[in-house]
């Protein structure tokens, strides 16, 4: 139940913050730059929970300003067992998940993981780990790219502006709903 309290407290703090931005003359780095900033100086301090949860809608609203449409959040994908996906964006052969960690410590191997179930069954799939502070590794990522994380973004960087172009300029739709049933007629009795 903590995890359920955090969600709320975390969009409640976000409700009060976006408010107060205008968001038409800032690129998505900036944006992201601006929300955390306010965040980390809004006082009473929120509870550490809250921190993920908060990045995470910060994230969305980039994509979203940015045109970005058809978005799942906390998206659980069929055939992907065990993962639910910060921000997913359904497309038939090419789909987009999105990981967001403010710490990319050791965060980036549970991304890894997540992207390497969903090209199991998404080959095509593209996978982005964002956060807010640089992996301190460079050979972590020359490791993993080519496998799972397809793009590692900085979040308050102009590379993160340029990702979300990039994710924009593709089309994502509402994802069908599918019969659990594969095989077999339906037989109706009367």
């Amino acid at each position: 139940m903590p995890h359920m309290k955090s969600k709320g407290a975390a969009k409640k703090i976000y409700l009060e913050l976006i408010n107060s931005v205008s968001m038409s003359a800032l690129l998505p780095h900036e944006f992201v730059q601006v929300m955390m900033d306010r965040y980390y100086k809004r006082e009473p301090k929120p509870d550490r929970n809250v921190h993920g949860t908060y990045f995470e809608y910060v994230i969305g609203e980039a994509l979203a300003q940015n045109g970005v449409t058809s978005m799942y959040y906390q998206a659980d994908v069929l055939h992907v067992p065990l993962v639910t996906f910060d921000w997913f964006l359904y497309h038939d052969t090419h789909p987009v998940s999105i990981s967001c960690k403010t710490k990319a410590r050791d965060k980036w191997k549970q991304a890894a993981h997540e992207a390497m179930a969903l090209k199991q069954v998404y080959v095509q799939a593209t996978n982005y780990l964002v956060t807010i502070e640089p992996l301190a590794k460079s050979t972590v990522k020359k490791t993993l790219v080519p496998n799972t994380i397809d793009h590692f973004v900085v979040a308050n960087k102009p590379e993160f502006s340029q990702a979300v172009i990039d994710i924009a300029g593709r089309e994502y739709v509402r994802a069908r709903d599918r019969s659990p049933i594969q095989k077999g007629s339906f037989v109706p009795v009367a």
